[in-house]
């Protein structure tokens, strides 16, 4: 079990990595943190601060800063949200949307040359385990 645990450390450490490398591959300037919230918006599409925060699994005035930041640099735009006016919806600007998709491409590669000895059966086997694992 104690080769379990420290296996999966090593990979969780590892997988934060890349996802730090990624997000400063997407905007040098910004927290990792925007480059989260610039995912879940390519994902999720337009949306208010508060529902980014829920999405995110953060603090509502963390997520604010963060979309200050991500509008500093042209990588979000705000609108009124048309259903309420009192409200606004954030949004990608195509840079934003081109940037997230070609930081996921180069976080996709590493994953793809990580991978690329497993054999198909390797690669069967280690989807079936994980999927175990995600199940319990």
């Amino acid at each position: 079990m104690g080769e379990v645990g420290a296996e999966l450390s090593r990979l969780f450490v590892s997988a934060r990595a890349i996802t730090t490398e990624a997000a400063t591959r997407f905007h040098p300037d910004l927290q990792p943190a925007a480059f989260h919230v610039a995912r879940w918006l390519l994902a999720f599409g337009p949306a208010r601060t508060g529902d980014i925060a829920k999405g995110v699994a953060m603090d509502r005035s963390a997520v604010s800063r963060l979309i200050d930041g991500l509008r500093s640099a042209g990588l979000v735009q705000i609108d009124p949200d048309p259903s309420d006016g009192r409200a606004n919806l954030v949004r990608l600007t195509p840079l934003a949307r081109k940037e997230v998709v070609r930081s996921l491409a180069w976080k996709g590669g590493v994953l793809r040359d990580r991978l690329a000895t497993f054999s198909d059966g390797d690669l069967k086997e280690l989807a079936r385990l994980l999927a175990k694992l995600n199940q319990s």
